[in-house]
Order: structure tokens, then sequence, then C-alpha cells
């Protein structure tokens, strides 16, 4: 799949052929709210006359009538009192625009209204960060019990299709309760700024990050989890689900423990299926399968990314790409912008000319946003890697083939072996163990 991610002409570039690994990442937008000061500037305060008794009833009834030009004092002691009220509805007005459904007329999201997150739980810290709200960590007040909380700023679902997503989300997590390896879902709540979803905490972390921590897992344990894998995407399936989203950091450890239990998560993608055929194209650059890019695929798409997951869990590439990732991302903000990446090559020894770096650039930002993320640094630089292993490999057969043929011969790999003074080699039997067609 790499290779329908970045351009093949990047395989010449030094710098990303020294790494390799797993998949995009989440995006942030980042969206200023306007904030009222809520300050009292004292310029409605105008001193008006001690205690005239006799014109004080007057302004009140001048409302109606035109003799303002006789009260004119009075007339200019009116307007600044009145001129806070026209004032200080603008701002509050604007903050709560800015907090509810940005162009949607949907009163809830949730589609009926539900107790106050906070009176249930206490946030605590972060635990990540989404393209749509971030996961914190909270704590039931009643029983002390801790769980995740995803908070889905409202704001930010600009189109009512954002907030059927919300929706299909929470009651696929619902409908898939009870499976054992999949997350489960407490309770959704929602108020004027956000939608947040309470689920159980799974703090062993990311798969993603074990593969990195281990460099590799054995064949005995990979084969475990490569099951636990599949047996998600055959539950989902069964239930007529299809998860969509399949990849590494989309599964978690339920704790630190060796043998923790492996949980699915984000479900944000997700979708009932039917017998019938899907077009649009979701997933994360690596993992997903050919057929979602042609735009004519199904559940089988799913298998796919399984597959390519179980592939990376007994190799050893992945290690050291999300340090080098970090190292570039000097602003820590997910993103790796076109300086950032210059400045990187630079650091790295890669003398590259700004031409070739912008190439390199549109080459790898797959979704065409400016910045390369961490799924797609990922993906071209798996990609790159297994290319550079391709041209060596094709490098060292095209050597023994000498008269280009296409095919090395029993001679031919003879004479190579007398020029690297290799001798007591058997052949006959080396041919026979590769020649699988006869």
């Amino acid at each position: 799949m790499g290779n329908t991610c970045v351009g093949p002409s990047l395989s010449k570039n030094g710098f990303f052929q020294s790494v390799s690994a797993t998949i995009w990442r989440n995006r942030s937008n980042k969206v200023d709210l306007p904030t009222s000061d809520g300050k009292a500037t004292g310029e409605g305060t105008v001193a008006t006359p001690p205690k005239p008794n006799t014109d004080a009833p007057q302004p009140v009834k001048i409302q109606d009538d035109e003799a303002k030009p006789a009260k004119v004092p009075e007339a200019e002691s009116k307007p600044a009192p009145e001129r806070p009220p026209t004032d200080q509805p603008t701002k509050p007005y604007h903050v709560n625009r800015a907090s509810s459904v940005a162009g949607l007329q949907v009163e809830f999201v949730l589609k009926s209204k539900t107790e106050n997150l906070k009176d249930v739980y206490s946030l605590g810290r972060k635990l990540g960060q989404g393209q749509f709200g971030t996961t914190y960590l909270c704590v039931e007040k009643a029983t002390g019990m801790e769980y995740a909380c995803k908070s889905i700023l409202k704001r930010k679902l600009t189109t009512e299709e954002d907030v059927e997503d919300v929706r299909r989300e929470i009651q696929i997590m619902h409908h898939l309760s009870g499976n054992p390896n999949v997350i489960s879902i407490k309770e959704a709540y929602e108020d004027a700024v956000a939608v947040h979803v309470v689920m159980e905490l799974c703090a062993g972390g990311e798969l993603f990050d074990r593969i990195i921590q281990k460099g590799h897992y054995t064949e005995r344990k990979a084969a475990e989890l490569a099951k636990v894998i599949v047996g998600v995407v055959e539950a989902c399936h069964s239930m007529g689900v299809m998860h969509r989203d399949l990849k590494p950091e989309n599964f978690l450890f339920v704790n630190q423990m060796e043998d923790a239990p492996l949980k699915t998560i984000d479900f944000g993608l997700s979708i009932f299926f039917q017998p019938e055929i899907f077009t649009d194209v979701v997933g994360s650059p690596y993992y997903v399968a050919p057929e979602v890019l042609k735009k004519r695929y199904g559940p089988e798409a799913d298998v796919w990314s399984a597959g390519v997951i179980a592939e990376h869990l007994s190799e050893d590439e992945i290690a050291g790409l999300k340090e080098m990732f970090k190292m570039i991302d000097t602003d820590n903000s997910g993103q790796i912008t076109y300086e950032e990446l210059k400045a990187g090559l630079e650091k790295f020894g890669a003398n590259l000319k700004e031409s070739e770096i912008y190439a390199l650039m549109q080459a790898a930002d797959v979704d065409n946003s400016g910045t390369i993320d961490y799924g797609e640094f990922i993906a071209a630089t798996l990609h790159l890697n297994k290319i550079e292993r391709e041209d060596h490999l094709f490098a060292a057969f095209s050597y023994f083939d000498k008269d280009g043929s296409g095919y090395i011969t029993q001679d031919e790999l003879q004479q190579a072996c007398q020029e690297f003074g290799i001798e007591d080699v058997r052949l006959e039997d080396m041919i026979r163990d590769v020649d699988q067609d006869n």
C-alpha cells in the first residue's frame, strides 16, 4: 500500500531511506474562541445633578414627546446609561455562538438533553488529542473509578454529516458492547461546548508503542496478537460493522502487564454495512486496502488492514521512527511543516535543493494539507525503505544475470561464486531449493 501514498522519486532521498514504519495521526485544528473580558469600563457612570426632583420624572415622559430641545442637558446624560445595555449583549452572544455547533441548526447532537458531565465526573490530565477533540482521564465522583473521556468539540462539527458521524460512532460502540476485545462505552453526555463519551480506561498504551519498545514480537506472541485482531474483525463483521481504520494506534492494552488484554478503539470512521459497495476513501495511508483507493470496496478492506498489522508485529522496522518524527516536529504540533522538514534534512546531512524538498513534501503529504502528519511520515518512510531493499535485490540479481535474460542459470551462479572466491557450494541443491517452477 505504500506505493499508493508516495512517489517513486522519493527513493533517492537518503534521509527517508534510513527510516520506516506505521501510520497517519490525527490532526489538530486550532480555532481561537473569542472571549469576553467582562470588565466594566465606567463610561456609563455620568455625573448627574443631585436632586432635581422636579425634572426627574420628565425624562421618562419625554420619550414619547418632542420637547427634547428644552431638556438638552438631560438628553446628553441619558445616552450614557443607555450605552452599556447596547454594548454588553454583543459579547456574550458572540461567545455563545462560537461555542455552539457552528452553522448547524441542531439543538442537541445526541438528540436529547443529558446530565452535566462535571456533576458526575472529575476531569484529569489529557490522554490524547484527535482531529475533533481531546481524550482526558476522568474519575467518577460516586465510586472513584477511573475512565477515559473523549470530548468532541461541537464547533468543529461544521456539517450535518459530522454530527451524524458522532451519533453513529456512539451507536456502534453501544452495538458492539460486551465484546472482550472492543472498548466498552459507559455513557455519553452533552453540553453547550462538546459531546463527551465516557468509556473504559486502557492504561497499557498503544500496540504501536509496545512494538516500538520491544523492537518486534516473537512469532508466537505475534501470532497471539494477530489472532485477537482478526477476531475483532470477525466479531465486527458478524454484527454488521466495518471498522475502516484498523491500525496499531487503534489497539490499546488494558494495563501494563505483558499479557494484558488488547482492545480496539476509535470507531469514528466505522459504519454499518449491508451487501453493498462503498466508494468513500477513508482510513490510514499505509494500512488502507487498494480497493478503498479504487473507491470500490466492502468489509474485506478490514481484513487487508489486519494483515498489514500482523506483518508488522514480527518486524523491527518501526523502532526509532517515532523519536525521529518528534525530532523533526520541533514545535510538537503533530505536523511537520516545510520549514521543519528542510531543517530536519539539513540536520541529518541531506543536502537537497529547495525544489527537491518541495517535491518530497508533496509526495508524502497524502491529504494535501500542506503538512506531513505522523501517519504520512511513517507511510512514506516504510515505503521508501522497501523500495531501497528492492533496488538492492534487483542490483544483486542483475549482477548474477550476466546475459540479461531475466534468469540466473547454474553457470552464471557458478561464475559469480568464483569471482567472490566462494568454494564448496552445492549449486545444484541451491537452485533446486529456489526454483519453484522447475
